[in-house]
């Protein structure tokens, strides 16, 4: 008996059918064809949503003004730019961009380079973890794998108990036990107040270090002082955590380390009792009614030293949570403007926390804060990563830096906006853009551009193995 197969031919039909393949037909007949269109994709970092630009650069020379660029010359004749954004579900290629500044900049405050010098290897610095308190139960993951093994029943008649050994990827973790328990809108202020809390545990830390090492805080202020940079976490339950690397200088105007007898054990303890005393008042309340919020019961405090590499991994480690948006799903990475629509695909825990943000911000002394506005982050207000001023350099730096390099490299001219004279020569560069729209034209563009990103990623992905083979044959 014979067997026709005809699954190749319903795939192959199915292809066929795909409307990117006419974009992508289309793509292959336009002037510069797909060589001209990568070109410009690869040099917009594969951003997989850029802003399209039309415009020119034009040099004012003893002539008169003379064109240097157009991009009438370029397919489509617009200019592909990269979002730039930060966010993982937004954009990844983008966000790769973002979590390697990230690195650079906490790894410059704790090993040198970037305009800071080597010898802040020897400061004293900590790696600290704050959380938030719990504002009811909910499904977790632990070491041993056990949710909740005991447990009693609530007044609404749920059981608080939960055996399941909850997987990795388990959409279940982070919800609560019951959703009638739960202080939705404590959760929500003490994301809206985190920031504050965190500016508290600085000066607190201070105090502490005074108190360990018997100087009073005006002593204290003028001898050491705390740099640091910090990353916000959205924990799965919908809570902030603080993720922060703390250093310790001297008082001078040099980077120099901080006087003997300021080590990082001392600095660890001054945390730790930091923490545990500080608290602060919710945003929007004052005086002594004012309800006040604190960190929760778990503290990580770890000792960051050269020796192991810990502070490269301590790089690695903010650098890989400064790229995490408020979801998984990247539903909440915009601002909402009429409430959650009913239809996102998001959890019931984080709905219910939008919706609490949402009637907060309806309230008094919350409408003035603009609570609404922050909806989409669950009431935080606060940027996502932020650095006192003097531990390293900016991401402002680092983005000019890799803009010269990439001129270096290629040649062309820096497409930047406004305008900018040429002092050796005397000229003066006029840039003029104008905003078309964001994204690529065609679904099929979006696609070519996702499969050139992919290859990216795995070039980049094979040359890193290849790296660390030959230092692991080098040692």
């Amino acid at each position: 008996m014979n067997v026709v197969d005809d699954s190749a031919p319903a795939v192959e039909e199915d292809r066929l059918a795909d409307p990117r393949i006419d974009d992508v037909l289309k793509r292959l007949d336009a002037p510069g064809g797909y060589e001209a269109f990568a070109e410009a994709v690869r040099r917009a970092g594969c951003c997989r949503r850029p802003l399209r630009l039309t415009g020119r650069v034009t040099r004012n020379e003893g002539e008169g003004p003379r064109v240097v660029f157009d991009t009438k010359t370029l397919p489509d004749r617009m200019l592909l730019k990269a979002c730039g954004s930060r966010r993982e579900t937004l954009c990844p290629p983008c966000a790769s961009v973002y979590r390697g500044d990230a690195f650079q900049l906490v790894a410059a405050g704790l090993r040198g380079g970037k305009g800071v010098p080597e010898t802040v290897a020897d400061h004293p610095a900590v790696l600290v973890t704050l959380t938030a308190p719990s504002f009811g139960p909910v499904h977790r993951r632990t070491k041993d794998d056990r949710c909740h093994p005991r447990g009693r029943t609530c007044r609404h008649g749920t059981s608080l108990r939960c055996t399941t050994r909850h997987a990795e990827g388990d959409r279940l973790v982070g919800q609560a036990l019951c959703p009638s328990c739960y202080d939705y809108d404590a959760a929500v202020l003490f994301n809206l107040s985190v920031s504050e809390l965190w500016r508290r545990t600085s000066i607190y830390t201070l105090r502490s270090l005074g108190e360990l090492a018997g100087l009073s805080v005006r002593q204290v202020a003028k001898v050491v002082r705390l740099s640091y940079v910090k990353v916000i976490e959205f924990q799965r339950r919908g809570v902030v955590h603080v993720h922060a690397v703390v250093r310790l200088d001297a008082v001078a105007e040099e980077l120099v380390g901080p006087p003997e007898g300021f080590n990082a054990d001392l600095l660890a303890r001054a945390v730790a009792v930091a923490v545990r005393k500080v608290h602060a008042p919710v945003a929007g309340q004052k005086g002594r009614g004012a309800v006040r919020v604190r960190w929760g019961r778990q503290l990580d405090v770890t000792v960051v030293a050269e020796a192991c590499d810990l502070r490269r991994r301590a790089a690695s480690y903010l650098a890989k949570y400064s790229t995490k948006s408020t979801d998984e799903t990247g539903v909440l990475d915009h601002r909402l403007r009429v409430g959650l629509p009913g239809d996102a695909d998001l959890s019931l825990q984080l709905r219910r926390l939008v919706a609490a943000a949402w009637e907060l911000g309806a309230e008094g002394s919350y409408r003035e804060l603009h609570v609404r506005r922050w909806a989409h982050t669950l009431g935080f207000r606060g940027h996502f990563a932020t650095k006192s001023r003097r531990y390293s350099t900016t991401f402002g730096e680092l983005r000019l830096i890799r803009q010269r390099w990439r001129t270096a490299e290629s040649g062309v001219m820096e497409l930047e906006f406004g305008f900018k004279s040429d002092q050796a020569g005397g000229n003066l560069y006029m840039r003029e853009w104008r905003v078309l729209g964001v994204g690529y034209l065609s679904a099929g563009d979006a696609w070519l551009a996702r499969g050139m990103a992919d290859q990216r990623r795995m070039a980049l992905r094979a040359a890193y193995e290849e790296r660390a083979y030959e230092w692991r044959r080098a040692a």
